[in-house]
Order: C-alpha cells, then structure tokens, then sequence
C-alpha cells in the first residue's frame, strides 16, 4: 500500500499486513514527522474518488450520446441560408447546368410520373405558323412563400425570312382526358434563376417576367434564325394536371408596331 506523509507528501511502500485497522502510528524518514495512518479511512476515502470519477465520465457519455436540440425556426433560417449560398455559388459558375439538372417529374403527382407535351397543332395564322419553339423543358420548384411552382420554359425561334418582334407564347395544363384545366399566356423575353424561384414572391415574380424593359431588349427586331426565351409560371397547379401544350399566339412584323 502506498502512504503519504501529510506534512512533506513524501510516498512510502508498506505492506497492508503490518497496518492496524484501529491505526498505525507512522515516522517520516525524511521530515521526522510522527502521524496515525487508519487504512479503512484512507480505503473509503480513495473509494469515494473513485465513484466520483465514474460519475463524471458517465455524465460525459451522457451528453455525448443526447442531440443537441435547435429552435424549429431557427433551424429553418439556417437551412435557407445554406440553400441560398450554394444557390448563389452555383449560379455564379455553373448557371448553364442548373435547369438540365432540376427533374422534369412532377412531385404532387409522383416522382415517376411526368407530363405529356402535346405537339402543337399547325397553325393556319400567317403571322405564326414559323415560329419555331425549341428547348422545351416543364419542372417543378418548391417555393418557401407561394408553394409549388410549375415552370414550363423554352425558346421561339423566327423561321421567317424577314424579323419578327413581340412574340407572345400560351401554355396550357391538360388533365388525363386531355381536358383544359388552366392557361397562361405571356411575351417572351424573360426568364428567373432558380434562386428567384425559389424564394421571391408571386407579386414579384410575376413583375419581373412582365418587365417590359427585358421584352424590348431581347424580344424585338428578331432577325430570320434568332430566338428568344421563354417562361410560364403556374402557382400550385392542380394535382390532376397530365398534359400541358404551348401555342404561339402572337409574332408581329417590324414594320406592323410602327
């Protein structure tokens, strides 16, 4: 057993047969202090350490093994920070990839089920019957204020040998028996990033798909092979939606606005 001298802490090496449980009256070599070792008392007090270390590393793995617990919105923030920042990085260098990457199935229907693109029937309009729509592609995006967003986009190219301006497109949602069940017509020219998708509201995203100053920019003076893009929002279409359509309605001469 090891003994401590109480007044220098200098260690000792005694047998446990030569201590008395009533007490063993002790000399330090080193200091000649005299003193009373009890080792029942020096057992219990080495014992109660001891539960209180095992008590500590209980209490550790206790905490260790318990989830941290995060405020529900605070954890919605945080999750819609890191949504908008690898957004934002994505957008800065791949913008090219990212609507080839979004999937082309519907989830309020099914993640197996994806809409049917009726062809669009030949028109008889002299004004229209060249304008060819190119690029199709229909998806959909969870928006944090609106809900569901059904996005169907794509490019009107001028097939005409002479320019074209003011193209004007209609898309329209079909039900399995290919009965209309909503329309949206609009003039080409703008389009959203995901992340405006994403997170801008209605009000806001139907203002910047109107803006006029991104229709004159790009949307007029189409020369014979140039094109201009397209996009049509449906806000929480209906959950039986099945086929959707797209119509070139309008497609002016040059000389015809002035």
């Amino acid at each position: 057993m090891i003994i401590t001298c109480p007044k220098c802490n200098t260690k000792y090496r005694l047998k446990e047969e030569l201590l008395k449980p009533e007490g063993t009256k002790l000399k330090c070599s080193k200091c000649k202090h005299i003193f009373t070792f009890y080792p029942e008392k020096e057992k219990d007090s080495k014992e109660s350490v001891n539960e209180k270390k095992q008590a500590k590393a209980e209490e550790k793995i206790k905490l260790s093994l318990e989830e941290p617990t995060i405020d529900k919105k605070s954890s919605k923030k945080i999750k819609n920070i890191i949504i908008a920042l690898v957004v934002v990085i994505l957008i800065s260098g791949t913008v090219g990839y990212f609507y080839p990457l979004i999937s082309e199935k519907i989830p309020f229907l099914s993640h197996k089920k994806e809409l049917k693109q009726i062809s669009t029937k030949a028109t008889k309009i002299e004004s229209v019957k060249k304008i060819d729509l190119k690029d199709i592609k229909q998806y959909v995006v969870d928006n944090e204020r609106i809900g569901k967003i059904l996005v169907i986009e794509g490019r009107a190219v001028n097939r005409f040998d002479k320019p074209k301006e003011l193209i004007k497109i209609k898309a329209t949602l079909y039900d399995s028996k290919g009965t209309p069940i909503a329309q949206k017509a609009i003039l080409c020219g703008n389009k959203l990033s995901l992340f405006q998708l994403q997170s801008w509201t209605k009000d806001h995203l139907e203002k910047e798909l109107n803006s006029k100053v991104g229709v004159l920019m790009k949307n007029t003076n189409l020369q014979p092979g140039m094109g201009v893009d397209f996009m049509v929002l449906f806000y929480n279409p209906p959950e039986n939606v099945s086929e959707y359509g797209l119509e070139v309605i309008q497609a002016m001469d040059v000389e015809e606005k002035k």
